[in-house]
C-alpha cells in the first residue's frame, strides 16, 4: 500500500445544495369527525366526576 502525504490525498468532493422546489403546504387531517366519540365520553366522565364530587361533599357536610 502506497504512502500518501495528507496533502497528496484526494478531497472528497462537496455535496452541491440542490434547488428544491417550494414546498406545497399540507394541512393536517381533521381528526374531529374520528374522535367524536371520546370527545363525548370524556364530558360524561367529567360530568359524573363532578356530580359525585358534588354529592360527597354535600354528604359530609349534611350527614
Amino acid at each position: 500500500m502506497p504512502t500518501t502525504t495528507r496533502s497528496q490525498r484526494r478531497r472528497q468532493p462537496t455535496r452541491t445544495q440542490q434547488r428544491r422546489t417550494p414546498a406545497r403546504v399540507i394541512e393536517p387531517p381533521d381528526y374531529s369527525r374520528d374522535y367524536a366519540y371520546v370527545r363525548r365520553d370524556l364530558m360524561m366522565i367529567t360530568l359524573w366526576g363532578g356530580l359525585l364530587f358534588v354529592g360527597m361533599i354535600a354528604f359530609y357536610f349534611f350527614i
